[in-house]
């Protein structure tokens, strides 16, 4: 728990609670599924408008199209459009993400002195395992584990260009990766390490305050691992990973005066 007198983070968290383009397509989900009947994109442009967002007709528009080319929403009729059986599945994982998000922003807002070592320790802890997965995922590299790894990375980058955080993206990456080091102790510890979603987004929005770059990383993992080049990916991942601890540790520069005393337990 925070002091009585502690300094309470003056900053603003990087997940907006406010309607945005970034959230258009949760929420033309949410309206599609809320009706319970087919809608098109005026329908939705009024219903919206309501909300906050200032989007035209013809932005909705050919969001829809994406959605249907997707398999997300159904090809338009005279009556407008509907959700799949897939499009209910994705707003169901990104009510999750959204509740998720909501939380993060609040947790970031309430972060003490006393909440930074918590979240050093586990990334410290994640470098010395996945430094090894990485390695090992190079030495046992295929054509199937590359392939696998490099349409994680094309989909997180498809996912951050929608405005989406990209998070569950990042854990598959590296929950794929531990997997194809093919060793099932390792694989579990980075199961567990990672199992937790608010600190994955919490790592996120500290990540995207200082300018992190996550697919930048990923992708000299990745060629590494093409490589089979097991100190080269061994090197990538311990580099990614220690960027994520200076990010942490930058973000707490800009928060607190002094760095030095800060030691984490997040509320």
């Amino acid at each position: 728990m925070r002091g009585r007198n502690q300094k309470r983070p003056n900053v603003q968290t990087s997940v907006s609670l406010e309607p945005s383009v970034a959230h258009l397509e949760y929420d033309i989900l949410q309206t599609m599924r809320t009706h319970g009947r087919p809608l098109g994109s005026w329908t939705l442009h009024f219903v919206l408008r309501e909300r906050g967002y200032t989007v035209s007709a013809p932005t909705i528009g050919r969001r829809l199209r994406d959605l249907e080319k997707r398999g997300v929403v159904t090809p338009a009729t005279v009556e407008g459009r509907s959700l799949t059986r897939t499009g209910e599945k994705l707003l169901k994982g990104k009510e999750e993400e959204h509740l998720i998000q909501r939380s993060t922003g609040k947790l970031l807002l309430c972060l003490s002195r006393d909440s930074r070592k918590d979240l050093v320790d586990q990334l410290i802890a994640r470098r010395a395992i996945e430094c090894e997965t990485a390695a090992l995922a190079a030495h046992n590299t295929s054509a199937r584990t590359v392939s696998a790894l490099r349409h994680i990375i094309e989909d997180q980058r498809r996912a951050i260009a929608r405005g989406e955080t990209g998070v569950s993206e990042d854990v598959r990456f590296h929950e794929t990766l531990a997997q194809a080091s093919r060793n099932s102790v390792l694989a579990s510890m980075v199961h567990l390490l990672r199992s937790h979603p608010q600190f994955n987004h919490l790592i996120n929005a500290i990540r995207a305050k200082v300018g992190g770059q996550r697919i930048v990383d990923h992708e000299e993992i990745l060629n590494a691992i093409m490589r089979g080049n097991e100190p080269s990916a061994r090197e990538a991942m311990e580099r990614h990973i220690t960027r994520l601890i200076n990010d942490v540790e930058k973000y707490w520069e800009q928060v607190f005066s002094d760095p030095r005393t800060q030691t984490v337990q997040i509320e």
